[in-house]
């Protein structure tokens, strides 16, 4: 990718602005970051939480207590992520590094945890609602463990390439069982956070422009095999075949050629999408298609599910029906006549906060996933720190893909969103300490 120029890494020097990446500027800006201030000497102090970081997200990935039920007992990731919080704490306590809320984004999320939990005193089912928040405050507690624990540049991109790596698992395995012919009503998905084919799709679409940034600091042989991750992503997300998902992957996929310098590699980039995507089409297995949209089933659940939701903030304005219980409101509000197999989730992110969290719950909501797609936009073009460029362009692109594919699907409660957004704020932290 060269979608960055350069800016003078050594003043002294007076070296002239240069337009593409090379590895060994890289490298050099790195080495800089790592030792700059007081960012350097917390990322030194605070390796047992990082790594301990890694290995969480990793076994979010792997989903291990799905695929052997026995693990299930000692919930390996719940495990490896209080342990990370504790080794956090602790290096704070012993003077390591400063303990950071990550204002503003922190204090939003802080505040919709805290809506979200009061809602459960008016939740249409308090005990479905509790679990929810229940699994929203370790969301919290990952995003506050990401901005402190990934204290440089390295470490960030580190991460990066952690989600990168993982996210072969699911895509693999997706396109396995679609090749072993695991297919329920023409889509296919895995297991455990990965079992919906929509959540499935989206979480590899966020990790497409992602991969597609740190490849900047590779050479020819890394790039090729970034290019080879992100075609196996790619063809995860086919096989899921998750309409809304494929529209947030051809969004980032022109972000990402949008970025480039080089209009001959725009072009290239255009074609092979016109290109897959007619070549796509011909093994559609999915009844439903971009074809008489209107007269669709499954889009005409989508479009009431939202409507619904509406309804449901329009009965419970402040804070909304309940953390998780949009389906449990569905039958409630459900437009009559509507052909479904059975309760329905909110299929929009957005709407979904809205429904279950209410205007307080939606507005704290908004205004975090909004400022971190505002912030990363920011260091993206970041005039001094290419590296840290990099790391924002990738992540406001991979915000975009999050907020195209929930215009189609509920992810209030899914990792991911948590995930950028806290990477977002540690880049950030990471810009004002050098």
């Amino acid at each position: 990718m060269t979608g960055f120029s350069v800016t003078d890494f050594d003043r002294a020097s007076q070296i002239a602005p240069i337009r593409t990446f090379r590895a060994a500027d890289v490298r050099f800006g790195e080495r800089r970051a790592e030792g700059e201030g007081k960012g350097g000497g917390e990322g030194k102090g605070r390796a047992g939480s990082y790594w301990l970081l890694l290995v969480f997200v990793s076994l979010l990935y792997l989903n291990l207590p799905v695929l052997w039920p026995a693990l299930e007992l000692i919930h390996p990731a719940k495990i490896v992520a209080g342990l990370a919080l504790i080794t956090l704490l602790g290096e704070t306590m012993l003077g390591r590094g400063t303990f950071d809320f990550g204002w503003p984004e922190g204090g939003l999320l802080i505040g919709f945890l805290g809506i979200a939990a009061l809602s459960c005193m008016t939740a249409l089912w308090p005990g479905h609602a509790v679990a929810a928040v229940s699994d929203l405050s370790k969301m919290v507690l990952v995003f506050f463990l990401i901005v402190n624990a990934a204290t440089t540049v390295r470490r960030l991109r580190g991460l990066m390439w952690t989600m990168a790596i993982g996210g072969l698992i699911p895509a693999v395995s997706v396109l396995r069982n679609y090749w072993q012919g695991q297919i329920v009503e023409g889509r296919t998905a895995w297991v455990g956070i990965f079992a919906n084919p929509n959540d499935l799709a989206y979480s590899l679409v966020i990790l497409v422009p992602i991969v597609a940034f740190l490849a900047v600091e590779l050479g020819w042989l890394g790039r090729l095999v970034v290019v080879g991750m992100s075609l196996v992503y790619m063809a995860g997300v086919y096989v899921t075949f998750s309409r809304g998902c494929l529209i947030g992957l051809v969004a980032v996929i022109a972000l990402i050629a949008w970025k480039q310098r080089s209009m001959v590699l725009k072009a290239l980039i255009i074609v092979a999408i016109g290109a897959a995507m007619m070549f796509a089409s011909r093994f559609w297995s999915r009844n439903e298609d971009f074809k008489n949209i209107s007269e669709d089933d499954s889009f005409q659940e989508r479009i009431a599910t939202s409507q619904a939701g509406l309804s449901m903030f329009l009965d419970h304005p402040l804070l909304g029906v309940g953390p998780a219980c949009s389906v449990v409101a569905w039958p409630l509000y459900a437009p009559q006549g509507l052909y479904t197999r059975g309760a329905l989730v909110t299929h929009n992110t957005f709407i979904q906060a809205l429904s279950e969290t209410g205007a307080l719950g939606f507005v704290a909501f908004m205004a975090f996933v909004g400022l971190g797609v505002y912030h990363a936009t920011k260091l993206a073009g970041h005039p001094s720190r290419p590296n840290l460029a990099c790391v924002g362009s990738g992540l406001a692109i991979a915000m975009v893909g999050f907020f195209v594919c929930g215009l189609s699907n509920g992810n209030v409660l899914t990792w991911f969103p948590y995930i950028l957004v806290g990477m977002v704020t540690a880049a950030r932290r990471i810009e004002g300490e050098n």
